[in-house]
């Protein structure tokens, strides 16, 4: 928190306000910074250079690079978190391939559309620290319970065998996430529809494949 005390203004705006601003001019910087440099290869430094602010103001906000990657990857992963429920909940009624390829689609919207925020979630958030990891992991079991309830529906209706899906769906995890971001990296792109009808089908295939 800034020395200055709460509720006072600096230049005509609250200094809360101001603060605010800078946080998300911080963590806007530290996406860019660690998906050209790489995490490991990041410094406060070029996150300051590249926000135009200083060290001692950076340090009012966070305690350092792991506090900037960990709420870049957190607010990631919820945006594609909310944006995938809402896919398949919207089309709860159309079919389980149906909610797949919404799902899908969602997906890569939320976390694929910027090329930095695929590289931040899906390579540079890996095992950069052993809290971050932890949180990852824990992210990981969110996902595959979300999935295999799909499967769970599918399966109450007849229209896929019955079996562990959560230990199925966790093995695709990976796999969907490295299309997503060579899809997100690629010059040209491919078209999002022809990734979408990839994945959508290997998901179906790997879901309803009898164990």
């Amino acid at each position: 928190m800034s020395q200055d005390s709460v509720g006072r203004t600096y230049a005509g705006q609250l200094v809360e306000d101001r603060q605010k601003e800078r946080r998300a001019r911080f963590l806007e910087s530290g996406l860019t910074v660690f998906a050209r440099d790489g995490y490991a290869n990041s410094s406060v430094g070029a996150i300051c250079k590249d926000a135009g602010l200083s060290s001692r103001q950076f340090y009012e906000v966070f305690s350092g690079r792991e506090a900037v990657l960990t709420e870049l990857f957190t607010t990631i992963d919820r945006d594609s978190l909310e944006a995938v429920g809402s896919a398949l909940a919207e089309n709860a009624s159309a079919g389980v391939s149906r909610m797949i390829e919404a799902g899908t689609r969602a997906y890569i919207s939320s976390v694929g559309a910027d090329p930095r925020r695929a590289k931040v979630a899906i390579v540079e958030a890996v095992g950069a620290s052993t809290r971050l990891e932890q949180y990852r992991v824990q992210q990981r079991t969110v996902w595959g319970a979300m999935m295999a309830s799909v499967a769970e529906v599918a399966a109450t209706q007849g229209k896929i065998p019955a079996g562990d899906y959560q230990m199925r769906v966790s093995a695709l995890l990976g796999a969907v996430n490295y299309v997503v971001y060579d899809w997100s990296i690629a010059e040209p792109r491919p078209s999002l529809d022809d990734v979408i009808r990839v994945l959508t089908r290997i998901l179906t295939g790997a879901i309803g494949a009898v164990t």
